[in-house]
């Protein structure tokens, strides 16, 4: 009779199969014409791959109306790929944490729980992803400041300057900056558009920016000599931010190292002491407890998160 375990090991290979079809399908133009399309986007060009997976995967959402994800959180994720794309790879992520849990446990019901908590965990790496370009676009704030304020001394005017920065800049701040200059190559107002910015990146420094902005065309006046004023500010403010970073530090660190250990630990009984786990996974009190657990778990990950976050 066939094991669990083998089942789990042929799970696997079958999910690296489906990994490299869904992967390279979109290369082999021999088998498929046009795999590659060019996608006109707000902020540039963008290449959405075409396979018989995704067209089943676009076809099922369109057909139940689900968006797991939207171009916009991808966007705001620094993620280039489309939402198709990712769906994809969520699922591929879950098939292949169904096959592990199967392989290493023997059990469905924990297998099936790492299926249901994958497409959690792909969410959660988009919010971390998001979390951490909207940090580094506030990092840049002073720098982005001090160039556009050169640009302006210089006699461009507020597009133009803008503009300029955003091709000296790095991502994001170079990419959000040149979507505002395109909105308002559209016809888009320019305050509209950086407000707009504002918002999306969470930064109340490019608001202020935005709002100096206005004034200045409102009532005149040199901006350049505003902005000098708003970088100072923004600079003491990130000097304040980092160095509450660095306090936090070690809570963080150890926050990882508490939500890593119970993992760890784990494994290494699986894979040393395969019996001495077994009673959790096969048995209905182990159940429950592995459930218990795993509410906890996430508790006090999110516990942990609170206390060491430090907003400013």
């Amino acid at each position: 009779m066939i094991s669990l375990l083998s089942i789990g090991v042929v799970s696997i290979l079958i999910s690296v199969a489906a990994f490299g079809y869904v992967m390279l399908q979109p290369e082999l133009a021999n088998l498929r014409s046009e795999q590659m399309r060019a996608e006109q986007a707000g902020d540039g060009a963008r290449m959405k791959a075409s396979t018989p997976v995704y067209d089943v995967i676009e076809r099922v959402l369109k057909t139940f109306g689900l968006k797991p994800f939207s171009e916009e959180e991808l966007a705001l994720a620094g993620l280039k790929s489309s939402v198709t794309s990712v769906v994809a790879t969520t699922l591929l992520i879950a098939f292949i944490a169904f096959a592990a849990g199967l392989a290493l446990t023997g059990s469905f019901f924990f297998a099936f729980i790492l299926l249901l908590a994958a497409p959690f965990l792909v969410k959660m790496y988009v919010g971390v992803k998001t979390s951490r370009r909207r940090e580094k676009f506030g990092l840049q704030m002073a720098e982005t400041m001090t160039q556009f304020s050169s640009a302006l001394k210089s006699g461009m005017n507020v597009p133009n300057a803008l503009g300029s920065v955003a091709a000296e800049m790095d991502e994001p701040m170079g990419e959000e900056l040149a979507r505002i200059v395109n909105e308002t190559r559209l016809g888009r107002d320019l305050i509209d558009g950086m407000k707009d910015t504002a918002e999306r990146m969470e930064s109340a420094d490019f608001l202020w920016v935005t709002e100096a902005v206005a004034i200045q065309r409102e009532s005149g006046g040199r901006l350049s000599e505003i902005l000098d004023r708003v970088t100072e500010t923004i600079s003491q403010r990130n000097e304040l931010r980092q160095k509450v970073e660095s306090l936090a530090a070690e809570g963080k660190a150890s926050a990882v190292i508490l939500m890593g250990l119970p993992v760890g630990v784990g494994l290494m009984f699986l894979l040393i002491n395969r019996e001495y786990m077994m009673p959790l996974f096969n048995t209905g009190a182990g159940k429950i407890l592995m459930v218990i657990s795993l509410v906890f778990y996430t508790l006090g990950g999110l516990w942990l998160r609170s206390i060491t976050k430090v907003k400013l």
